[in-house]
């Protein structure tokens, strides 16, 4: 009876172990540059614009590395608040993936998501999340940064 109990600890423990130690810190930059932008003012202030983007992602630490699209829906209100929502496309060396995500009235950081099973080739096993903030743009180009944990 010994026995077993070390042995399913023993296994147990391993299998906990790995799924404790898959998960790693991801970070990196972005860039994209607007291709398409349609504003719908919808009155009293607020505006709903809807954005295509190229751009691209880069990361020392993760598989992350690719280029892409970007399509995101902005509601303006006005209080000079605004809510974004996007998802993003990226072709890396081997296979694509796919995040989405957003940012809240009033946050300085969006959110980001990569559900597992969306992506292809070295990414289909990713599963990932984070917040990401941008550092510099104007009305055509944005950039910035990422962070977050990444399982494969």
């Amino acid at each position: 009876m010994r026995i077993l109990f070390i042995s399913f600890f023993l296994t147990f423990s391993t299998l906990f172990s790995g799924f404790t130690f898959a998960s790693q810190t991801c970070s990196g930059k972005w860039s994209n540059t607007n291709t398409f932008r349609n504003t719908v003012d919808l009155g009293d202030g607020i505006t709903l614009t809807s954005q295509v983007h190229r751009g691209n992602l880069t990361s020392e630490n993760s598989k992350q590395q690719g280029i892409g699209a970007c399509a995101d829906v902005v509601i303006s209100y006005p209080d000079g608040t605004f809510k974004a929502m996007y998802a993003c496309a990226r072709k890396g060396e081997n296979g694509v993936f796919v995040d989405h995500g957003g940012i809240e009235p009033n946050a300085k950081n969006g959110t980001w998501k990569i559900a597992k099973g969306t992506g292809t080739g070295d990414y289909k096993n990713l599963s990932a999340n984070g917040t990401w903030k941008p550092i510099l743009g104007d009305d055509v180009v944005r950039m910035g940064s990422f962070e977050g944990k990444c399982k494969y």
